[in-house]
């Protein structure tokens, strides 16, 4: 799968659950998105922080290399699923 791949599959899921919700009326469909949008924080954090150091299984990559991208994942996992909820808070 492609480098932002399930983050970009999370994100038309988050849209159709957007469109669906609003198309229907149905305004309790919308608190199923808080945890697509968590979802979508966290792949997105392993996008950006974990991809190149687990390639090769991270055959090729440094112990602290490893352990500075596993730190920088944890957080950036938290931040990042926390801004996808308030932007959902936001748009719904």
């Amino acid at each position: 799968m492609p480098r932002y791949g399930s983050a970009l599959m999370l994100v038309v899921a988050l849209l159709l659950v957007y469109a669906y919700s609003r198309k229907e009326g149905l305004e309790w469909l919308a608190y199923g998105g808080y945890i697509l949008a968590a979802a979508l924080g966290w792949r997105f954090a392993y996008g950006l922080h974990l991809w190149k150091v687990t390639e090769y299984d991270g055959a090729y990559t440094t112990d602290e290399a490893i352990n500075g991208a596993i730190y920088r994942y944890l957080i950036g996992s938290v931040v990042y699923a926390v801004m996808a909820m308030v932007a959902w808070y936001f748009l719904t």
